[in-house]
């Protein structure tokens, strides 16, 4: 597109057709004062700050919503703007505390006030917990008030609700900017806020005064960022202030694995934001509210114990690496086990395998998920294989959603699903419960629990116009739905959405085969979303019995001889089995790496448990502190088989250290070689060597990836909420009690 010109301030810039004037004057560095305007939000117009004086024209009009003309003379300081700037200015804080702006004592105040910030009400800057990070302070600073008498304040008392479980809402504070509806309205379909009365006795809130629970709010925090006030305030970090520092790090709470900010003050994370501004870029209510408490709760584990008796004792980690690897120098190769979660980092899962496999000689290592997905593991691992980017949605013509609920779990998908609605793409969704996308999508399939498969396989006979079969309980009416959505269906491109409940669902082991079948005959992108942070990781790592590092069967000979040639060790014989850990008195060492031990482990079993956190009343002998995500440099791989490289924000607490660190001590005890790693990228190096695209937003190479699992089980054994190294987050984050997931 040909651009257009125009002066700003008397200098000449080319912009495109379609700019607003605000967007054209940010780009060449002119600075224009709005509250109103929010970057990915849509122009509102609503606080008037940000107007101009056009030539041609006498009135001023708001740059936020006036698009660029070619030719077009702006001017954005005049003084007839700035007394304007300043009226509007001095209407905005007759109904804000103001107290603080306008007193003369304010520069020498912080040392006076040190007790009284914490106070229940608001009546000044210094007793506000967005103090230094206020917009409206800023643009006090920006317009000025010298000499310009302010008008009365008008207190509006409204009483501050702190009954949501994450956040504070002080609407005295709110200046009725509107970016807390809008940011709701444009990317959920719940539109959780809206004004409420009229005139000066306007307000913002939930309809009738509902709780953000009651109201289906899915606790994204995209309102809080975006306020510019203290009107919205998180419990957890408000009084903490400026951070110190932040630190890009990945989500390993599910396996969308989003970017987010962990912003840290004096070697603790305060805060978890989205990498990208609101309305681009948005995390789950656990992310963004449940981390802080997650990696800084009391409980963590700071030194290495060992049990003696009843009783437990801290050791250095010399003298625990000394007994442990004392005690694994004796066990045999079929008496030890490892388990090891699959929401740990790749470092970690790839040097607990080669342990198990160089060290221990063995192939007896696994993830708990064996159980998590059952009979249908294999069907996952081939939905994985082949599974795309949510970004595809960008781009479809229909999506089909089958047992995903975007309320709470990876509800960042939801801005993806709500910007394809605009686009005109038509929504399905498949789900035997009440969810999140039951009112909203253009057809919802609601088959009985454990006949989702067979609703699949009828819709499929619906595509090809043939007869679907009326079973007891099924109505003509469920027919002609069946019908019309196969016509939904059928709009190419198609996405299929996969989420946990399907994933987990009693009767995987036929759903998948059912999504697997109708994928092909409508040529689908496949996009699985398991609740595993890595679990792609878990399989390209070759943490399974039956799986090698590249995520290739063990019976591959190839990748088998390069292993060896690598390791310089001769690879165990014996292929291992998937339910060692669940053969009580079979083993003498089971190592638990991020999971806490099984129930029934017998009290024949030394149990060496790695974790953030002490076990849940569990037998146990030896305790070893790990850090947590946000405490190392590490990478993922998520449902798309993305490679995404995480930073450390802060030190590990006390005396924990990751847990490829750990097990790197221990061999090295034990005499082994190959485990030298002073770095994660001196692993991340030697992984690269053995699979490709395993580098940073790579796609790893999943070509022959396996898709068969020896493991088999009845039914799977799903776990009810999100959890993270053996724990449900809400067993630490106070809030996400609440929710009752």
């Amino acid at each position: 597109m040909k651009p257009i010109r125009i002066t700003i301030d008397g200098r000449m810039v080319e912009v495109e057709k379609g700019m607003t004037i605000l967007d054209a004057a940010r780009r060449y560095g002119v600075y224009i004062p709005t509250l109103c305007d929010y970057a990915h939000l849509t122009p509102h117009g609503s606080c008037r700050l940000c107007i101009v004086e056009v030539e041609g024209s006498p009135k001023t009009p708001t740059s936020c919503t006036t698009p660029v003309e070619d030719g077009m003379i702006v001017r954005t300081q005049t003084p007839r703007l700035r007394s304007l700037r300043s009226e509007l200015l001095r209407l905005f804080l007759s109904e804000h505390p103001v107290s603080c702006l306008v007193c003369p004592e304010q520069d020498h105040c912080d040392e006076c006030m040190i007790t009284l910030r914490k106070s229940g009400v608001t009546t000044g800057c210094r007793s506000c917990p967005k103090d230094g990070r206020c917009e409206l302070q800023e643009l006090v600073l920006r317009i000025g008030l010298d000499n310009i008498p302010t008008y009365p304040v008008h207190y509006r008392n409204l009483p501050i609700e702190k009954g949501d479980p994450f956040f504070d809402r002080d609407y005295n504070l709110c200046v009725l900017c509107g970016r807390c509806v809008r940011i709701c309205e444009e990317t959920h379909f719940s539109g959780t806020l809206t004004y409420l009365a009229r005139g000066n006795k306007t307000i913002i809130g939930t309809a009738y005064g509902r709780s953000h629970l009651e109201v289906g709010c899915s606790f994204c925090g995209a309102c809080v960022e975006v306020c510019p006030t203290g009107a919205l305030v998180e419990k957890y970090s408000k009084w903490d202030g400026k951070p110190d520092g932040e630190a890009l790090v990945t989500c390993p709470i599910c396996s969308i694995n989003c970017t987010m900010r962990l912003e840290t003050k004096k070697g603790e994370v305060i805060n978890s934001l989205p990498a990208e501004l609101p309305g681009k870029g948005q995390l789950c209510v656990y992310g963004r509210f449940g981390i802080p408490e997650l990696v800084n709760h009391p409980y963590r584990l700071r030194v290495p114990q060992m049990k003696e008796g009843l009783s437990w004792r801290n050791l250095e980690w010399d003298e625990a690496s000394q007994v442990i690897a004392e005690k694994l120098f004796n066990c045999p190769a079929d008496g030890f086990g490892c388990l090891i979660s699959a929401s740990s980092c790749n470092e970690d899962l790839y040097i607990a395998q080669k342990f198990a496999r160089v060290v221990m000689r063995t192939h007896q290592i696994c993830t708990p998920v064996v159980d998590t997905y059952g009979g249908g593991m294999a069907g996952v691992m081939r939905l994985l294989k082949q599974s795309v980017s949510i970004d595809a949605l960008d781009t479809v013509r229909s999506i089909f959603c089958i047992g995903l609920d975007a309320r709470y779990a990876q509800s960042v998908v939801e801005l993806n699903l709500v910007n394809a609605r605009k686009r005109g793409a038509a929504l399905v969704t498949l789900h035997p419960k009440e969810h999140s996308l039951s009112l909203y999508a253009d057809q919802w399939l609601q088959p009985k629990e454990g006949e989702e498969a067979q609703l699949i396989y009828d819709l499929i006979r619906a595509i090809h116009n043939k007869p679907i079969p009326v079973r007891k309980g099924m109505s003509k009416e469920n027919v002609k739905q069946l019908q019309g959505t196969a016509q939904f269906i059928q709009r190419a491109p198609l996405a299929i959405l996969i989420g946990p409940y399907a994933l987990t669902s009693p009767n995987n082991i036929n759903l998948i085969p059912a999504i697997e079948e109708l994928s092909k005959e409508l040529n689908a992108l496949i996009i699985p979303l398991p609740a595993e942070g890595n679990l792609i990781g878990s399989i390209m790592m070759g943490t399974y019995p039956d799986i090698l590092p590249g995520g290739v069967i063990i019976s591959d000979e190839e990748q088998r001889t390069r292993l060896v040639n690598r390791w310089s060790v001769p690879m165990p014989i014996h292929e291992g089995d998937c339910s060692f850990w669940k053969k009580p008195g079979k083993l003498q060492v089971l190592m638990m790496i991020g999971e806490n031990p099984p129930a029934n482990v017998s009290e024949t079993t030394y149990v060496i448990m790695q974790n953030i956190y002490p076990p849940r009343q569990s037998k146990v002998d030896f305790l070893l502190p790990s850090a947590a995500f946000s405490e190392t440099n590490s990478s993922w791989i998520n449902y798309a088989g993305v490679m995404h490289l995480s930073h450390a924000a802060v030190r590990p607490p006390g005396k924990a250290l990751a847990s490829w660190e750990i097990l790197c001590r221990i061999a090295r005890l034990m005499g082994a070689r190959g485990f030298d790693f002073t770095t994660p990228e001196e692993i991340q190096t030697e992984i690269a060597r053995i699979m490709g695209g395993f580098w940073e937003k790579g796609t790893v190479d999943r070509f022959n990836m396996a898709t068969t699992m020896s493991y088999k089980t009845r039914k799977p054994n799903p776990e009810g909420e999100q959890d993270y190294l053996g724990y449900p987050l809400s067993h630490w984050a106070e809030g996400l009690q609440s929710l009752n997931i």
